[in-house]
């Protein structure tokens, strides 16, 4: 069961090293997770999953937002930056990358241009989501392991 263990610390290790690397990921999320201990086990678990609920709603409103064909620039630039901000604050660093591009269109009335962001966001938010749903897998196998082993 320790070599198990092991095993499951190092597939988490080497996926979140792999999504730093690759950009996805940014030392904010490293920093989320030292916040979690044994008072608090689910910290992480439960920001990811308040932020993927959070992150389906604005980028539905801002798909809505942008079939308008007067869309309130104003408006969406505020959801973007809604959105930049819990990004960066997950660590989610090609997301908040891609609002700060569209927070850019959305100052600049551009609609093709942040219609055109927003299909880069949604692929984002989509390659991220399955990252993150296998690190909490992984995570909560890693719980039962040590549930298991009475630790």
């Amino acid at each position: 069961m320790e070599a198990q263990y092991a095993a499951v610390c190092q597939g988490i290790d080497t996926l979140l090293a792999q999504l730093q690397q690759e950009g996805i990921l940014d030392e904010q999320f490293s920093q989320l997770m030292a916040l979690q201990d044994e008072t608090n086990p689910d910290f992480v678990a439960e920001v990811v999953q308040l932020y993927f609920e959070d992150s389906v709603q604005k980028i539905e409103r801002m798909g809505a937002m942008l079939t308008a064909p007067a869309p309130d620039f104003k408006e969406l630039d505020q959801l973007v930056h809604q959105f930049k901000g819990s990004s960066a604050s997950l660590g989610a660093a090609t997301i908040a990358q891609l609002c700060i591009k569209m927070r850019e269109g959305c100052q600049t009335s551009n609609q093709a241009m942040c219609a055109a962001l927003l299909g880069q966001l949604r692929d984002s938010y989509l390659l991220l989501k399955g990252k993150l749903d296998m690190f909490m897998a992984l995570e909560q196998q890693r719980k039962q392991l040590l549930a298991a082993m009475g630790r």
